[in-house]
């Protein structure tokens, strides 16, 4: 089964208002910011190393030292020329995520991402490329008692790619308490349908519980009050979304401009505070028979 998810009932759901309905069909919106793990074109941008906890003076944002790991999937960040405009640039793909501290990565390892949202959302940054889609595909993973880790692919997206560089968000469907989950977003470039080429990247998840005291103030928060709470509790993946929702409503806002610029400061990725934010329409269908 195939189900189109618009940006319009996605803010909605996010923020609130209204009923979400995952059967609508809608046009995406492209939200332009007014101003505005990998590493990025090579042409364009590039990430500074790791740094040490940056405390971020808008939203109060530092990058937690003591994150879970997990181990990362040999190979399955990759450029990929066949992406590239002129067939020879590698373009390579930047998920929204705190750095990996350089001792966890030489492990082979990538951190997880805590939540404690329902349907949290992951952002990626897409630099020019000739992909016309994306593919975003999510599984659950389950450690088994002789250390091995089991996937079970749960559901992929396929979605419409810009012309220009962007920030793609794209809404997780729920995630239950508890459970593990690992994302894969790809861009799909050659039209004869060869996958060697294509650049891809990948994250962790897992959905935690609120303490008592998080929850009572999540409980009683507005909407424009989330992203400063989800900050100050360490939550990323939180308060990525929060305030990504925000800025995709009122592009305008200065104060959320602001907060934005320096949410992403606090991460190394200064220099995509003034990309475009897109949300584009999804098509979903499930993975499990």
């Amino acid at each position: 089964m195939q189900i189109f998810l618009s940006s319009s009932i996605l803010l909605m759901a996010l923020l609130g208002v209204g009923a979400f309905s995952e059967s609508s069909t809608a046009e995406a919106r492209v939200f332009q910011n007014a101003a505005p793990r990998s590493v990025l074109d090579s042409s364009a941008l590039s990430r500074p190393a790791f740094a040490p906890p940056v405390q971020i003076a808008q939203l109060g944002f530092s990058v937690r030292q003591s994150r879970p790991v997990r181990n990362r999937i040999g190979g399955i960040t990759r450029g990929g020329q066949a992406c590239s405009p002129d067939g020879a640039t590698v373009v390579r793909l930047l998920p929204l995520v705190p750095p990996t501290d350089p001792t966890v990565a030489e492990q082979g390892k990538i951190n997880v991402e805590p939540t404690v949202s329902e349907r949290p959302m992951v952002f990626v940054y897409v630099p020019q490329t000739v992909a016309w889609q994306a593919q975003f595909s999510v599984a659950i993973a389950t450690d088994t008692p002789s250390g091995r880790t089991v996937e079970e692919a749960l559901y992929e997206y396929r979605l419409p790619l810009p012309q220009e560089p962007s920030i793609i968000g794209i809404p997780l469907r729920t995630l239950d308490e508890g459970r593990l989950y690992r994302w894969v977003f790809q861009l799909q470039c050659d039209p004869t349908g060869d996958r060697s080429g294509d650049a891809l990247t990948d994250g962790w998840l897992q959905r935690v519980a609120p303490n008592s005291s998080l929850s009572l103030r999540l409980n009683r928060a507005t909407p424009q009050e989330l992203p400063a709470l989800y900050a100050r509790s360490g939550l990323w993946q939180d308060t990525v979304t929060s305030l990504g929702t925000l800025r995709a409503a009122t592009p305008d806002d200065a104060a959320l401009i602001a907060d934005w610029a320096s949410l992403l400061s606090s991460v190394n990725l200064d220099d995509l505070a003034n990309v475009p934010l897109l949300f584009p329409p999804v098509e979903y269908r499930s993975l499990q028979e």
